[in-house]
């Protein structure tokens, strides 16, 4: 992320965060109030809503605060600043991602109790029709690594098989489903 300022120089912001670790309050005051200047154009550009955008600043700000310590004094400020802010930025895009994510299973509607169960039998039987093309051993090796979870060096424990035959034969057996109409565990 590329800042720009124009009321303070790259120099005298790197001079102001140096005083500002050094304990003077003054500098650090004026360090926060030219870095939110500058952040809040650069943050204008990419968060569109003004609220998101002041909350965005001030995680910002916290996170000068609470990172001030890891600056170092013989580089510049403002690349400092980016990095902080890109986080900071990309933090808010997966909370929104999240949220919208949240949102959107809330507002479908669910499924009748009847409806989820005619859908949840049509499962198991599709289920079903894959496994008994599957050879007794293809059977036991498919659940135990897609039902029951368990690893291949667990499986191949259980099945007396090497991890690698295991592997091989795990691959040959997502072949058969994949040749399956449909056929995705």
């Amino acid at each position: 992320m590329k800042l720009s300022q124009n009321r303070i120089s790259p120099e005298e912001l790197s001079g102001l965060m140096r005083s500002s670790q050094e304990g003077d309050s003054s500098s650090y005051r004026k360090l926060l109030e030219e870095s939110s200047e500058i952040l809040r154009k650069a943050l204008a550009v990419r968060i569109y809503d003004s609220n998101d955008r002041e909350d965005v600043l001030q995680e910002i700000l916290i996170a000068i605060h609470l990172s001030k310590h890891t600056f170092l004094p013989t580089k510049s400020f403002l690349p400092w600043l980016s990095s902080i802010a890109k986080y900071k930025i990309v933090d808010y895009i997966r909370r929104k991602e999240r949220l919208k994510k949240r949102e959107i299973i809330q507002s479908n509607e669910y499924l009748s109790k009847k409806e989820y169960s005619d859908f949840e039998e049509d499962i198991k039987e599709r289920i079903e029709e894959i496994l008994d093309k599957l050879s007794e051993k293809q059977r036991l090796i498919i659940r135990l690594l897609k039902l029951e979870r368990l690893s291949i060096a667990e499986t191949a424990k259980v099945m007396s098989m090497s991890p690698s035959a295991v592997k091989v034969a795990a691959h040959r057996i997502y072949k058969i489903i994949r040749i399956q109409p449909g056929g995705k565990l």
